[in-house]
């Protein structure tokens, strides 16, 4: 009988394990059911770029059905998973009937939420940016902030809508902070009762240096680099608590901002806790050398929501590379396991890391070579736009940012709001 491989979440690791498993299992009866909450996944690389508007938002997601080719998809909500049984429980979209699902093989690739700590304030005041609704919300806040500032004649009030605050770091508050900090200065020139150093960014990272993923000389660049243009870079510092026009830090400084964008860490997607596979004392699962649940012959974990270990038993970064040559190599397993065989144990090699810091300059090391300033931010470009699925979209990526180059930014709200809670801790 035709065995059916069923992948709940379409992300970067779940998207690229479907299409290669297309490939890789082409003369096997196979089925490939793949579920998600989103009929897209979101090219996170591009995220905050689509936020600022230097591209299209629609260009920073990719359909999962143009993706995929053979593999079925459904949009539903995964309400259950029951490993004895060999049955997942969803809620397809426009139906209030769960529905029970058999599979014989099951892929869990349910990536990862925004990890927010008991900061009091957070969940009430913090911004997140994990989705494109949180990009293009936060952009639509940034020009509110500049249009309260322009009307009022309070200067403690202009300073605190003027002021953002970017918690962590890494990769992805790095870019914020300087995305946004270039996206404020620039708009402000479109107010009479503004100027560019009206507007302030403070990046707070709890460790000794920000990007900690790259080399001490290149964490260093950037740290200078952020600091010569404006940007306040406290380091071993974290927030105590956020109030709704104030950052209170640990140092027992109380900093005067109306937004806070929390970039802070990752956390496991909460289905996990509804499925019985172990898991380490953070909530991700615990997996062996083939991307095999530790403890199950049939039940697979990859991506943001897993702990693959490498061979010196050093669990592999939560990056979208790594996710998406995990979704590659699990799809070829799984051929051979479809067809009688062993998998095989993962193993990677980091290919380098890039981070665009705003200002067209960046840092980057690839393949051994290092890399700062504007050369490092063209090869930040170059290389997703090479990633970037499909042709179409490429050039439309393409001639985003040519454009931008030539042609000023229109500094106007998109009028997507958030109308719930910042708390997308959902399943998939």
């Amino acid at each position: 009988m035709k065995q059916r491989v069923l992948i709940l979440g379409g992300g970067f690791g779940g998207a690229y394990c479907a299409q290669a498993l297309e490939r890789a299992a082409r003369d096997i009866d196979v089925e490939t059911l793949l579920i998600d909450r989103n009929n897209y996944f979101v090219f996170h690389p591009l995220l905050v770029e689509a936020g600022t508007g230097s591209l299209h938002p629609r260009d920073a997601v990719v359909s999962i059905r143009s993706f995929l080719r053979s593999t079925r998809f459904r949009m539903a909500e995964v309400l259950g998973v029951d490993l004895e049984r060999r049955q997942v429980t969803c809620r397809t979209v426009g139906s209030d009937v769960p529905e029970a699902i058999d599979w014989d093989h099951l892929v869990l690739a349910l990536g990862s939420v925004t990890r927010l700590p008991e900061v009091p304030g957070l969940r009430e005041y913090g911004y997140e940016l994990k989705g494109l609704s949180d990009a293009v919300a936060l952009r639509d806040h940034a020009i509110t902030m500049l249009e309260a500032a322009d009307a009022t004649a309070d200067h403690e009030r202009r300073r605190s809508f003027l002021h953002f605050v970017v918690v962590g770091g890494n990769f992805t508050g790095a870019e914020v902070a300087g995305e946004f900090h270039q996206f404020l200065r620039n708009a402000s020139r479109r107010y009479p009762g503004l100027r560019p150093g009206d507007c302030r960014v403070t990046l707070i990272e709890i460790a000794d240096r920000i990007l900690g993923a790259v080399e001490p000389d290149l964490s260093e660049y950037a740290t200078r680099s952020m600091r010569r243009r404006g940007i306040d870079v406290r380091l071993q510092t974290s927030v105590v608590a956020i109030e709704r026009d104030t950052v209170r830090l640990s140092t027992g400084e109380a900093l005067p901002a109306s937004t806070v964008i929390w970039c802070a860490g990752i956390a496991p997607s909460p289905l996990v806790r509804k499925i019985s596979v172990p898991v380490d004392e953070r909530g991700y699962i615990l997996c062996e050398r083939d991307l095999s649940v530790r403890g199950f012959d049939r039940v697979w974990a990859i991506g943001d929501c897993a702990v693959n270990p490498g061979p010196d038993g050093v669990p592999y970064p939560a990056t979208a590379q790594h996710a998406v040559r995990e979704g590659v190599h699990l799809a070829r397993s799984l051929a051979r396991v479809l067809s009688g065989r062993a998998a095989l144990p993962f193993e990677y090699a980091s290919r380098g890391a890039v981070a665009a810091l705003g200002c067209r300059t960046g840092v980057a090391r690839v393949l051994g070579v290092k890399l700062s300033g504007f050369p490092a931010w063209f090869l930040w470009r170059t290389v997703y736009l090479l990633k970037m699925p499909g042709l179409a979209r490429k050039a439309r990526v393409a001639l985003d940012w040519t454009a931008d180059l030539f042609f000023p930014r229109d500094y106007v709200q998109l009028g997507v709001h958030r109308s719930e809670p910042k708390d997308h801790h959902r399943g998939v």
